[in-house]
């Protein structure tokens, strides 16, 4: 018969995952829906070990694991987390829990883990058969010991993930691995070497150098090798795969003074895994963002498609808020910020019917009231998508003045999003210079003394005086 896994989750979808994950590594498996049914199920047994939430209703994992500890001291407990709750999982070891598995399940996380637990328990059978007092005293302490061990090895994972999680960037978390790396590893040297998959060389992004890889590192495999440098000096070096998907995306390189044990190259391991998952994750956001920025830039070219009289306005005002952008040296972040803020800055005219936004007249009030909706309109339309949090305010925010009598907010000089207070400079630029069907477009020199005159007032003074530089004349 095989060894038996209990499975405690309120969330169906988890349990029939994890149960299929066991399944599929030949084990049995039962599931229950919180920790009153477990309690009741404990009579099925015997269980090699439990999975369990902590967070269920009737029955909390953590009084789960009390019961359970009180009736079998010695049946291993996994709590299942995500990130947010690893000082959840701490303090389930603090109540006897063995061990935890975070979200997303891997099926070879979960391997080692049953094996580990059936290896554990095999060795705990064999104590029971030879056991005595004195046995049974030594087995508490080491027990003991291997639970104050696991509390600060699960302190310092956490410490590792809360490093990755929050980075968003393929190379912040290369730099994490090799910075994690170090902290970890003392006085070892290490280098990160991404791979071609191409010719399957390691690439030296320092020198420019290819180094052809180790195929037991192709197959996923640590490549370890020693070498004496002279007779008082041993050179250690390991060299680990990043795996993603399946296939090697690079190599850590370490070199230390003495090998590194099994201790050490555990919690790399874990590092290197914690990160490939935040890549798979980064990966997935950034395709993700690009087709709905394209979806919203599509958008926007049909917005500047339906009126020939405000072609490409949306494409100038990008144009003059990145030669801003160029002179005031703004950071990466901000820049693509402005740029995709420019862009769709308009975008909430999608909203304005057509008699009113194509009108080859002047506007009365009552028209010009509902024009003056789009910077809410555009920014409702950004609101429901995280990733635009910030263009979504300064969309909002484009058409107020520095004297406070904008819309739609009413807002006043710096209380104006920065960026936003960019976007107005060349919006109206453009607006100035553009042709309508009411009157001819202003020459550039005509505009840039609009602008002049409307320093302080309308725009901020010290953005207004840098605008009129860029454009050929002399802030005044």
């Amino acid at each position: 018969m095989p060894e038996k896994v209990l499975i405690v989750d309120d969330d169906p979808g988890i349990r029939s995952t994890i149960s299929d994950l066991i399944e599929e590594l030949g084990y049995a498996s039962e599931t229950a829906s919180d920790g009153l049914d477990a309690v009741g199920m404990l009579d099925r047994g015997p269980y090699m070990c439990v999975f369990t939430d902590i967070m269920m209703p009737n029955m909390s994992g953590l009084e789960l694991i009390k019961r359970i500890k009180a009736r079998e001291v010695s049946l291993p407990i996994i709590v299942i987390t995500g990130y947010a709750s690893l000082e959840i999982a701490i303090d389930a070891m603090k109540y006897g829990a063995s061990d935890f598995i975070s979200k997303p399940f891997k099926v070879k996380q979960i391997e080692l883990m049953l094996n580990k637990m059936k290896r554990e328990k095999t060795l705990l059978e064999e104590n029971r058969r030879f056991s005595d007092t004195l046995h049974l005293h030594r087995l508490i302490d080491n027990l003991v010991g291997q639970i104050e061990d696991k509390n600060e090895e699960i302190i310092s994972l956490q410490e590792i993930s809360e490093k990755i999680i929050g980075l968003k960037g393929i190379r912040d978390l290369v730099g994490a691995i090799i910075d994690v790396s170090r902290q970890l590893l003392d006085e070892a040297e290490v280098r990160f070497f991404p791979l071609n998959s191409k010719d399957n060389t390691l690439m030296d992004t320092s020198s420019g150098d290819a180094i052809p890889a180790d195929p037991t590192l192709l197959h996923g495999n640590i490549v370890r090798k020693s070498s004496s440098e002279s007779r008082f000096t041993d050179r250690f070096e390991s060299v680990f795969p990043l795996m993603i998907e399946g296939q090697v995306f690079g190599a850590l390189h370490v070199v230390s003074p003495a090998a590194l044990g099994e201790e050490k190259e555990g919690k790399i391991l874990y590092l290197l895994n914690r990160s490939a998952e935040r890549m798979e994750n980064v990966a997935l956001y950034e395709g993700l963002y690009e087709n709905m920025l394209s979806t919203l830039n599509s958008l926007a070219k049909t917005l500047d498609a339906r009126d020939p009289h405000t072609a490409q306005h949306s494409t100038r005002v990008t144009t003059l808020s990145m030669a801003m952008a160029d002179a005031l040296e703004l950071s990466d972040l901000e820049r693509d910020t402005l740029y995709i803020s420019a862009s769709l800055h308009d975008i909430g005219k999608v909203g304005i019917p057509d008699d009113i936004l194509l009108k080859p007249g002047r506007l009365t009030d009552a028209e010009f009231d509902i024009i003056r909706k789009h910077p809410d309109i555009g920014a409702d339309i950004l609101k429901p998508l995280p990733p635009m949090s910030r263009e979504t305010e300064i969309i909002r925010h484009h058409h107020e003045r520095y004297d406070g009598k904008g819309y739609p907010s009413g807002l006043t000089a710096a209380e104006i999003p920065y960026l936003s207070r960019i976007i107005a400079l060349a919006d109206s630029f453009d607006a100035m210079t553009s042709d309508r069907p009411y009157r001819k477009g202003m020459s550039i020199e005509e505009a840039i003394r609009e602008i002049t005159a409307c320093k302080g007032l309308q725009f901020d003074p010290v953005l207004a005086d840098l605008f009129i530089a860029l454009n050929g004349v002399e802030p005044g």
